[in-house]
Order: structure tokens, then C-alpha cells, then sequence
């Protein structure tokens, strides 16, 4: 039988062999007074943006990835003679957390599916989305209608947008 005092003795050797351990293998350890980078927002894996109008010969789908994809594409449409053009781009992960972070600190998960003027018909769309432990949420807004959060939302993401540099798609 192990006394207490004992017990803790056991502890305080096997903490020692493990930062000797950890010193001889050349591990590095990160103190407080160091930054270490954010842990990823739990499960939230794609955002995207998309916005169009009734009377707009293209519209717009931005897709950004957890993994570092990004793919912005021009959607054409037939009635206007518009074709799609898709580009491939790279988000920095640390981008990549900060729209996620905002998107949950704003509440994004728990707005409303749908957010618009029922007088209003036509006018330009936006859907904002994002896929949270496999799970998808989309919000469809005209006109921004909706919470003041989905604002500051949108302009992040445009904001990141315009750090990637995008590369047509050759086809």
C-alpha cells in the first residue's frame, strides 16, 4: 500500500522523466508567454457566399474550405448567355478561423433559414452558409434583411475574398 505522501513522490518522478524526455527528443513546448495558434472552431468545415438577382446576367458562388481550397465561381445563365467560370484560390487557415469564430460568436447557427421583404420580389440575393459538423445551414436573404450580424458576416468574407488570389480554370 502507497501512502499519500508516496503517491505524490511517484507523480513528481514520472513529471520529471517526462519533461527530460521531452528535453532529450527536442520536442518543442509552448509556454503562455508564447502565442500558440487557435484551435479550430468545432466542426465548422466550408463557408460559403452566394449572391445573384432576377435581372443579373451572372451571379456568384464562393467557396471556402477548411482544408485551404477556395473556388469563386461566376454562375452564367442561358437566358442572358452567360456561361460559368470557375476559379481555384488557397485561404490561409488563419482566415479560414476568423470567419468561422465570427460566424459563431454572431450566433449564425441560430438565425432564421430566410430573411427578406415580402413586398419585395425581385432585387438582389444573398445566401451565406456553412457546414458544421456535417451538418449544413444556409440563410437566404434579399436586399439584406436580417440581423446586423449577417452584415458583418458577409463584408469578413468578401474582405478574405479579396486576399486570395484566384486562377481561372482552364477549360
Amino acid at each position: 500500500m502507497v501512502e499519500a505522501g508516496g503517491a505524490r513522490d511517484v507523480r513528481s518522478s514520472a513529471l520529471q522523466a517526462l519533461v527530460l524526455l521531452v528535453f532529450c527528443l527536442g520536442v518543442p513546448v509552448v509556454t503562455s508567454a508564447q502565442s500558440a495558434p487557435a484551435p479550430p472552431v468545432l466542426g465548422v468545415t466550408e463557408i460559403t457566399l452566394e449572391r445573384d438577382c432576377f435581372g443579373c446576367s451572372t451571379g456568384s458562388i464562393l467557396v471556402l474550405r477548411r482544408d485551404g481550397t477556395a473556388t469563386d465561381t461566376v454562375t452564367g445563365k442561358a437566358r442572358a448567355g452567360t456561361q460559368n467560370h470557375v476559379s481555384r484560390g488557397k485561404i490561409r487557415s488563419v482566415d479560414f478561423e476568423k470567419l468561422a469564430r465570427l460566424m459563431v460568436s454572431e450566433g449564425f447557427f441560430a438565425f432564421k433559414d430566410e430573411y427578406e421583404n415580402p413586398e419585395l420580389r425581385d432585387g438582389a440575393w444573398t445566401t451565406i452558409g456553412a457546414v458544421r459538423d456535417g451538418q449544413e445551414k444556409k440563410i437566404f436573404r434579399r436586399e439584406h434583411e436580417g440581423p446586423g450580424g449577417l452584415d458583418g458576416i458577409e463584408k469578413a468574407i468578401d474582405a478574405v475574398r479579396t486576399q486570395i488570389t484566384f486562377i481561372p480554370d482552364r477549360r
